[in-house]
């Protein structure tokens, strides 16, 4: 069974980005829609939409004001429908990989809800769901079986244009101009082109299914000795690699280290974990990166090598990329390098982006076993919760239920924090005026950053978006803008003073224009306001 998805969202800065409208199919194995569902929501106040996003799917701010939904409400209600159909699924969107799928994980997050829905199981059957992406079968469509669709439209890059919109008007699958960036007309047209990727690139539909969970490629791998991945570059330039498996990343269950066997092995086996740490992440100096690590459970684009011929060339030897293979697979003691060397590099990579004191950015926080078993145990109480007056007495109680842990792991804290901003959205009245001021002074720290390099949408980012935008639609050669009307601009010029004037008398940042209080970034007002209530406000 197949459940193909899109969302429409405030942003595409995926971490703080909300869903404001999701669309859902639900087909059988033939793809036959067997029933649909759609759900708007309102965006909560600390998530700004951006104004490309809202010019790009129509909505105006009175829409995401005024819906009857709040994010809580239409992510609750996404969970139930899912839960109620025959497990196990496969997940299917355009891009979905990319973009829908950790769009989809915050938003469960964020809501206390278990966030790997698309990849879990059940208690009834042991399989386990399974993620695909039918932009990426188009991609691979374009690569290894060129003449199934038609790709004339070229992108900027001299490329086939694999936008939804141009895949699925060439190959006769509806999609108008008007009907786009609606959720549910957009997943209509996605298995229309599934459809012809299935009755035209069996081969392809048929691969990208079996990789569609972590289990599929791990068995993908013991069955390939080699195997390839490819994309497409600028002009049609095909870019390819054959691969070995080698090992999964150290402590990790998810991802798997592959080695370009084009590539002669013997000059890495004798590194160290460090220069083949600094081999993986690219590193000034460092030989060339012949190592490919995957996630195994976001469908990752190989191909066996009797579908490679596409992308093979005449030097090409099979026999001795073989060899190499075996060589590589018989070094346990290189095997253990790379495992702890992709770890350590993934490590750093995360490093450089993280914001440790941000709720958003420890989704994947490991914990103990017993601790997490204890805190999805407390958010599942807060999510059947009879109503917001008993959910404000589980973040009142959190600090105290979870004493100890917190002592051990104070980043448990987000969890409350999180709940405390699912309060105050549903029911203020049930916080202090205090706790209400708190979380008043968190929303204008957030929308009112004056850093143009936040990471979640601000009033300043916003303005300076709408700038760019009005620059586009003044060019005469540039037609993304062309439906943009001037009361439009408008619209959203005054929906974000009217935001800025609600919650100026709450900034903590300098009246200066451009200035923060305090350097690039906001005052830390986590850990005395918003997201939990305030930490010296009464206990019980």
């Amino acid at each position: 069974m197949f459940v193909f998805y899109d969302t429409e969202t405030t942003g595409i800065a995926m971490d703080y980005t909300q869903i404001l409208q999701i669309g859902l199919l639900f087909t059988d194995a033939d793809l036959n829609v067997l029933s649909s569902k759609k759900i708007d929501c309102r965006n909560s106040p600390w998530s700004l939409p951006a104004p490309g996003a809202l010019l790009t799917t129509g909505f105006t701010p009175d829409d995401v004001k005024n819906s009857k939904n709040s994010n809580f409400e239409l992510m609750k209600e996404l969970d139930d429908w899912l839960r109620m159909k025959h497990w196990p699924l496969v997940f299917l969107g355009y891009n979905s990989i990319n973009y829908d799928e950790p769009v989809l994980e915050q938003n469960f997050y964020q809501n206390l809800m278990p966030h790997n829905l698309t990849t879990s199981g059940n208690d009834e059957n042991e399989q386990k769901n399974g993620r695909a992406d039918v932009m990426r079968m188009v991609q691979l469509v374009s690569i290894y079986m060129p003449a199934a669709l038609k790709l004339d439209i070229m992108n900027y890059y001299g490329s086939p244009s694999v936008s939804l919109k141009n895949v699925a008007q060439q190959n006769g699958v509806d999609l108008s101009d008007d009907d786009a960036h609606d959720a549910l007309n957009d997943i209509k047209a996605t298995v229309g082109v599934a459809k012809l990727i299935k009755k035209a690139a069996p081969q392809i539909w048929d691969q990208a299914i079996a990789l569609a969970t972590a289990e599929g490629v791990e068995e993908f791998l013991e069955d390939n000795e080699l195997f390839t991945t490819a994309k497409m570059g600028r002009n049609k330039e095909i870019k390819s690699n054959v691969l070995t498996g080698l090992t999964a990343q150290k402590d990790s269950d998810t991802r798997e280290a592959l080695f370009d066997v084009r590539i002669d092995p013997t000059p890495y086996l004798n590194m160290t974990v460090a220069q083949l740490k600094d081999v993986l992440l690219g590193a000034s100096g460092a030989p060339q990166n012949p190592f490919l690590v995957i996630e195994k459970d976001k469908e990752p684009a190989l191909m066996p090598m009797d579908l490679s011929d596409p992308v093979l060339t005449d030097e090409d030897d099979e026999k001795v990329f073989k060899a190499r293979a075996k060589k590589l697979k018989a070094d346990k003691a290189f095997l253990t390098k790379v495992a702890k060397a992709t770890a350590l590099a993934h490590e750093e990579k995360l490093a450089e982006i993280s914001s440790p004191g941000a709720p958003e950015r420890q989704m994947d926080k490991d914990m103990p076993a017993a601790v997490k078993a204890k805190l999805d145990d407390w958010a599942k109480e807060f999510r059947d919760a009879a109503d917001w007056k008993e959910r404000a007495q589980m973040v009142s109680g959190f600090r105290t239920k979870f004493k100890n842990e917190l002592a051990k792991d104070p980043s448990l804290d987000r969890f409350v924090k999180i709940a405390g901003r699912l309060v105050y959205e549903h029911a203020p009245e049930e916080i202090s005026a205090a706790q209400q001021d708190g979380m008043k002074k968190f929303i204008a720290a957030r929308l009112l950053n004056p850093d143009l390099n936040a990471p979640y949408m601000t009033i300043a980012k916003a303005r300076k978006e709408l700038q760019t935008i009005e620059w586009q639609r003044k060019k005469k050669d540039d037609t993304k803008w062309t439906e943009v009307t001037d009361t439009d601009i408008r619209r959203l010029k005054l929906y974000y003073t009217a935001i800025e004037k609600e919650y100026e008398k709450y900034s903590p940042y300098d009246k200066k224009p451009n200035k923060p209080a305090n350097s690039n970034t906001p005052p830390n007002t986590d850990k005395k306001t918003s997201n939990g209530f305030n930490r010296n406000s009464p206990k019980p």
